[in-house]
């Protein structure tokens, strides 16, 4: 259970950060506490709740280019994600796709955005999907904001992400003329957290793969682009016979643990089942006819 001495509510994100990082003692950012709940520590003695900080709304900034941006506040819920149209048009609907997987609509309206980028240890479903769309994050800290690609957030957080940092917004880009997605997550039930998520982008031109992106999560480590299989992949024609291989390398390629919830045995071939059947759909190519699960 949680001992905790104070919440705090900040006005704005930069009181937000203030007060994070001028505070002494244990203390988080908060928003839809879908995690904090179930997970914080008892040590923990303090929370900055986000609610009023300004960080929601969701919208399409035009002003990079024709083809816009789509910025995501980080205190967006995942429900309102799921309901907003914009959400619908990076690589075909693959944001939407992921958001839909995630729990139930109870868990979805609290749930933000932001909170499920950074819980990515449980696997959550959406940072697969942003890593394959090339999202980035705003942050905000106490020597200003930067922009961050959502790889370089993973692979090298501690670079990248200081205490009393502060994801302010995501940024999508809003088109991906040729790009089709997919998205898929194996757990114990269908509202479960992931056992394994991936997500996989192709665009196709002339007859073959001009491009193929692929992510997963809960294999081992912080969810990750493959960029082994997606070379694999370029310049060859879709077929089941292609993307099985990629599932195959897939399961060669990961190393993720045993838990109470599954063994790494059975994760290594969920992870290749999971990139096979994303990377087929993605491509136009149904998976293939009685082929052993």
């Amino acid at each position: 259970m949680l001992d905790l001495r104070e919440i705090r509510r900040p006005a704005s994100a930069a009181e937000a950060v203030r007060l994070l990082a001028e505070s002494e003692g244990s203390g988080l950012y908060v928003a839809g506490g879908t995690i904090l709940v179930t997970s914080g520590s008892r040590r923990l003695g303090f929370l900055v709740d986000l609610t009023s900080a300004g960080l929601g709304g969701l919208r399409v900034d035009t002003a990079a280019g024709s083809s816009g941006t789509l910025i995501i506040g980080a205190t967006v819920t995942v429900g309102e994600l799921l309901r907003a149209t914009e959400a619908g048009r990076p690589a075909g609907g693959l944001l939407r796709e992921a958001t839909s997987w995630l729990a139930n609509h109870t868990v979805r309206n609290l749930a933000t955005v932001g909170g499920n980028l950074m819980a990515w240890h449980f696997p959550t479903d959406l940072p697969p999907a942003l890593l394959v769309l090339d999202a980035s994050v705003r942050v905000m800290g106490r020597s200003g904001e930067r922009i961050v690609p959502i790889d370089r957030l993973y692979a090298a957080r501690r670079e990248v992400f200081a205490r009393g940092d502060l994801i302010a917004d995501v940024r999508v880009p809003a088109a991906t003329p040729g790009l089709r997605g997919a998205f898929e997550k194996h757990g114990r039930k269908r509202l479960d957290v992931a056992l394994v998520n991936c997500a996989a982008a192709v665009r196709l031109d002339g007859g073959r793969i001009a491009e193929a992106r692929l992510a997963l999560n809960g294999v081992g480590g912080p969810p990750a682009r493959r960029p082994d299989i997606e070379a694999f992949l370029a310049g060859k024609e879709p077929s089941p016979a292609v993307f099985e291989e990629a599932g195959r390398m897939v399961s060669a390629a990961v190393t993720p643990r045993s838990d109470h919830r599954a063994s790494a045995a059975y994760r290594t071939r969920l992870a290749g089942v999971a990139a096979r059947r994303a990377l087929a759909r993605a491509g136009g190519v149904l998976p293939v006819a009685g082929a052993e699960e």
